[in-house]
């Protein structure tokens, strides 16, 4: 199982970093006609956008005509920093639409939680689904730059901080039993909220899963209205 996800993790780590390229060969299809609550998406650190192509897909044939991917630069931003980036993004969203659900991979699943628990973000999401995201931080936090050390290091400040109360909006987990990247993996969890543990895939892996996939449509499906869209064309 061990050997299984670690090939696995190679090839979604090699498909991720070429997603950029592969939006001009295999493009997105049009998103379909409906009325479902925005869903607002975070990469992580030395991640982009276009990784979340799949969910993308998947959420769009699920109804969600609305999914907008953030960008950001992960290896120059401080968390507050990304944090701000991020509602500056969401509050325009949620003024026209009503509450956002956000769904954050690693480094954008902490950037997330902080928002909603630290910045005030709460009242402008309807749930959050973190993918990975090294919530009690990671052995490997001092691969990262600098910049990033509060976030990442086990016993930093931002793992403090947010470790104190309870989740603010409706929260579920979707993480790796084999994460290379959040060590121990155990790390990712969130102590009482509902989590989904993936076998045979890796940190990237999730973002390329479609157990992972299912996983996230059913947590936002739990918190939405019934979708009234006129249909999906896969393209």
């Amino acid at each position: 199982m061990r050997l299984r996800a670690a090939l696995s993790e190679a090839v979604a780590t090699v498909r991720s970093a070429g997603s950029p390229v592969a939006r001009f060969v295999h493009p997105l299809p049009l998103p379909p006609i409906g009325d479902r609550p925005p869903v607002v998406l975070v990469h992580g650190y030395l991640g982009h956008p276009d990784a979340f192509r799949p969910l993308t897909r998947r959420l769009y044939a699920a109804g969600w005509s609305r999914v907008v991917a953030m960008s950001y630069p992960s290896t120059q931003l401080h968390l507050d920093e990304i944090v701000h980036r991020l509602g500056e993004l969401v509050r325009p969203l949620a003024a026209l639409h009503g509450p956002v659900h956000l769904v954050g991979h690693s480094l954008g699943a902490v950037a997330c939680r902080a928002w909603v628990k630290r910045f005030g973000g709460a009242p402008f999401v309807r749930s959050f689904v973190s993918l990975g995201g090294p919530h009690a931080g990671t052995a490997l936090w001092r691969l990262a730059p600098p910049v990033l050390w509060d976030v990442l290091r086990p016993d930093g400040p931002w793992v403090r901080r947010l470790a104190d109360g309870p989740e603010l909006v409706p929260t579920v987990v979707v993480r790796s039993s084999y994460d290379q990247q959040v060590l121990p993996p155990v790390r990712a969890k969130l102590p009482g909220i509902e989590e989904h543990l993936l076998e045979g895939t890796g940190h990237n892996g999730l973002l390329w899963s479609r157990t992972a996939h299912e996983a996230v449509v059913r947590a936002l499906e739990a918190t939405s209205p019934a979708p009234q869209f006129g249909g999906y064309s896969p393209g």
